[in-house]
């Protein structure tokens, strides 16, 4: 038990004091895009979507993705892995079009897409059927999946943090048509005013504190700043090498003003080991990928609906040639006759061949065959 004393010059013992205190503190969101009021508007947040080939004559198996589209923002990272586990464990490819976003959550994007052992390529999505943004569509149902679509590159761009989430596949691929672009990174600093509780006690004169809670917060203004600081550099370079891409492409991005992007061409992001090969989204969409032994991962068998065999149904396979045995109506019989050459320097002991190939010798033995350089 604490024993209490008189106000003696004896130690003073307060227990469950609690005053209110306000500081301004500085604290930093080491991207732009953590703050939605400094951030610029990229769009709308990223979506993910399990999109089956809608590709003509593909069913009963045909090739399915991710269709990844939209900016890079703080929760994209949770949406993914909802998305994921959802799979069942299917690895299938990302197709990804993505203007960028928050730094943080890209990287977090990019471990994920390693985690699990998952290809990405730069590209859109053309949906038929129900789309994504569409509510209560019922044109795919029955039919064994919930989006349908073709991929293409065409337009489809990869910029700013977005290229670090592209790291993190096992194939990456870009295409001509497609636009992967980098530049120097945003921080941005943010000011809060921040209003405390605190509990303390007072012994021998000094205070002691026993707990301390924010009870108020208030944005008092932010700065950005362009230039890279020497512990992001770091952390990118160790995520690039981590991924086993060159550090050519943390040059590029520290070299190009944040006001403007620099498209890597394909031969550098090869060389820098940003993409895997020069393909494009193809080779992860195809729908010839479904017609090799064994097939692709990301391929589906979806048997056909009962009454619609024929809709589903592959073509048979040519049946083998075989010699022809009937009679055609406008060929005779075979025939055979006897040919006497004629030429005068065989004559009169020229050779006779029959129309099968039977060569006859003249029939004086002692004269000489004709050579074919002295034929006329």
């Amino acid at each position: 038990m604490v024993s209490w004393h008189r106000l003696n010059g004896q130690t003073w013992w307060m227990l469950g004091v609690i005053c209110l205190a306000s500081f301004l503190v500085m604290g930093h969101a080491a991207f732009a895009a953590n703050t939605k009021k400094s951030a610029p508007d990229l769009g709308p947040t990223m979506r993910f979507v399990v999109v089956r080939s809608s590709a003509p004559g593909c069913e009963p198996t045909c090739p399915e993705w991710i269709s990844a589209e939209g900016s890079i923002e703080a929760g994209t990272s949770a949406l993914f892995k909802r998305t994921l586990k959802g799979l069942g464990g299917r690895k299938l490819p990302v197709v990804v079009d993505s203007p960028g976003g928050n730094v943080e959550a890209a990287l977090a994007l990019g471990r994920l897409l390693r985690k699990n052992k998952l290809d990405i390529a730069v590209g859109k999505t053309r949906f038929t059927g129900c789309q994504p943004d569409a509510k209560g569509c019922k044109e795919n149902d029955g039919k064994g999946a919930r989006y349908f679509g073709n991929a293409y590159a065409g337009g489809a761009i990869c910029n700013s943090a977005y290229p670090l989430m592209f790291a993190g596949g096992i194939k990456r691929v870009v295409g001509q048509w497609a636009f992967l672009g980098v530049h120097q990174i945003t921080t941005t600093y943010i000011r809060t005013k921040l209003q405390y509780r605190t509990t303390y006690r007072v012994v021998g004169g000094k205070k002691k504190i026993l707990s301390k809670k924010i009870v108020g917060r208030k944005n008092a203004g932010s700065y950005k700043t362009y230039e890279m600081s020497k512990s992001v550099e770091k952390r990118l370079a160790a995520y690039l090498n981590e991924m086993g891409v060159g550090q050519a492409v943390l040059e590029t991005m520290k070299n190009t003003p944040a006001s403007s992007i620099q498209q890597l061409a394909p031969y550098d992001m090869l060389q820098a080991k940003l993409v895997t090969s020069l393909d494009a989204v193809d080779l992860l969409t195809a729908p010839t990928l479904c017609n090799t032994d064994p097939v692709a991962a990301n391929c589906r068998e979806i048997p056909a609906p009962a009454g619609d065999v024929v809709a589903y149904a592959k073509p048979a396979p040519a049946a083998p040639v075989e010699p022809e045995t009937g009679q055609r109506a406008d060929v005779g019989d075979m025939r055979f006759v006897l040919v006497r050459g004629r030429s005068f320097l065989c004559d009169p002991n020229c050779s006779r061949m029959d129309l099968g190939g039977r060569h006859d010798q003249p029939s004086n033995a002692g004269t000489a065959a004709p050579t074919a350089g002295h034929d006329r």
